[in-house]
């Protein structure tokens, strides 16, 4: 929220008062909660925050105290929920632009992704 400058009543607002500001607050507060939020009230929350609904039930999950983790990298998760309706030129561009960036990132895995993106042991 800080990061966006959004304050819960702008999250209100943005959900058409779907949910409330004070439900927004209990959500985003930290504290664990006591049941899974709705259908119709995780569907809102994915689609305020542009965020996929697998990232959405999987942080409801978490609130309730559940363990569950996610396969993928955290960048994949940062995704917007429509990224993939970006043309195959811009994916290919920003697919490239990360290779560049994870080529020249230190190998702390023993693994070293070359720029045409296979794998090789380090």
């Amino acid at each position: 929220m800080h990061e966006r400058g959004w304050s819960y009543s702008d999250l209100e607002r943005a959900s058409d008062r779907a949910l409330t500001r004070g439900r927004w607050q209990q959500l985003g507060s930290g504290v664990p909660q006591r049941k899974f939020p709705e259908p119709g009230s995780l569907t809102v929350i994915a689609q305020v925050l542009e965020l996929d609904m697998t990232t959405v039930v999987l942080a409801a999950a978490r609130s309730l105290g559940l363990g569950v983790g996610r396969r993928g990298t955290e960048l994949a998760q940062l995704l917007p929920v429509h990224a993939d309706r970006i043309s195959e030129p811009m994916r290919d561009a920003i697919v490239a632009l990360i290779r560049s960036a994870v080529a020249e990132a230190p190998d702390d895995h023993g693994l070293d992704v070359s720029r045409s993106g296979s794998l090789r042991t380090g």
